[in-house]
């Protein structure tokens, strides 16, 4: 991933939110493969979007920008949802996972959004904490939701995927399928780079030139859409022949789709009461 730093260009942001509101209705996630407050515009292009009208908007952060000041902004704004990563409650896993972080300002950060929202009396955005149960994570978890549950929407704890060191793989037991089927994200997702690439999907970590859809800097969203390269990749997802296509070959998040609960993880909901026991499966 080295070599592929940068921030996407304010005025192809808006030019991509206007082309977003012709098409309505849009779910937003201004995140992706980077830190959503390292962009010096983000307050610029958040305030478009939501005047504009796509949405819901959901923000993902790991809150080590969002001081106060970013806290008030972020609730003015109105967004939908926002999803803060934290991991773990052990500052010294915290410190060694999450470099250049500070376990400590990461917390009050967050915890000062959640009073301000409750001072504010607002019911949005539903806030999200999320962990990865990694080896590392996995002892702290249960510890992890405890905290958490009382003071959020709701705790998300994803399932660990590409350890193996391919896109989306999961070494967790999963049913059996005896055809590979078509994943969904190819049909309903378009996830775009800083410099305007189109990934495969969110797990497309490479960058490879020969797998990108196209560039919504020349084309625009729905001509890369609608594109030639994207209709090959869908036939090939109908047809179940993705061997040697990557980022698909060895992802495992297709199946998700077809599970009962429709979704890979654990989601626990606020908790209501003491001893509340709601507990729900959602996806990665």
């Amino acid at each position: 991933m080295k070599g592929h730093e940068g921030f996407l260009d304010t005025q192809l942001a808006k030019r991509l939110i206007d082309e977003i509101a012709e098409n309505l209705p849009v779910t937003l996630v201004p995140f992706f493969r980077g830190e959503s407050l390292l962009h010096p515009e983000w307050l610029n292009i958040l305030s478009y979007a939501k005047h504009k009208g796509p949405g819901p908007i959901q923000l993902a952060t790991n809150a080590t920008l969002m001081d106060q000041i970013a806290a008030e902004a972020i609730l003015d704004l109105g967004l939908d949802f926002i999803s803060f990563s934290m991991d773990t409650l052990d500052p010294d896993i915290y410190h060694r996972t999450r470099r250049g972080a500070n376990y400590q300002e990461v917390l009050k950060n967050i915890l000062f959004l959640l009073e301000l929202r409750e001072r504010r009396g607002l019911n949005l955005p539903e806030v999200q904490i999320s962990a990865v149960e990694t080896q590392a994570h996995r002892p702290g978890m249960e510890a992890f939701v405890a905290f958490w549950r009382p003071k959020v929407d709701r705790v998300r704890i994803y399932i660990e995927h590409s350890h193996d060191g391919h896109a989306g793989s999961i070494n967790e037991p999963l049913p059996d399928f005896d055809t590979r089927l078509p994943c969904r994200k190819v049909f309903t997702d378009m996830v775009i780079y800083w410099d305007g690439e189109v990934a495969t999907c969110n797990h497309d970590w490479t960058r490879d030139a020969s797998h990108r859809m196209g560039n919504v800097k020349d084309r625009g969203i729905a001509a890369v859409w609608q594109s030639d390269r994207y209709q090959a990749i869908r036939e090939a997802h109908k047809k179940g022949e993705l061997r040697g296509e990557p980022p698909c070959d060895f992802c495992d998040h297709w199946k998700m789709h077809y599970l009962p609960e429709g979704y890979l993880g654990t989601i626990y909901a606020r908790a209501k009461s003491k001893g509340s026991e709601e507990r729900a499966i959602v996806g990665n």
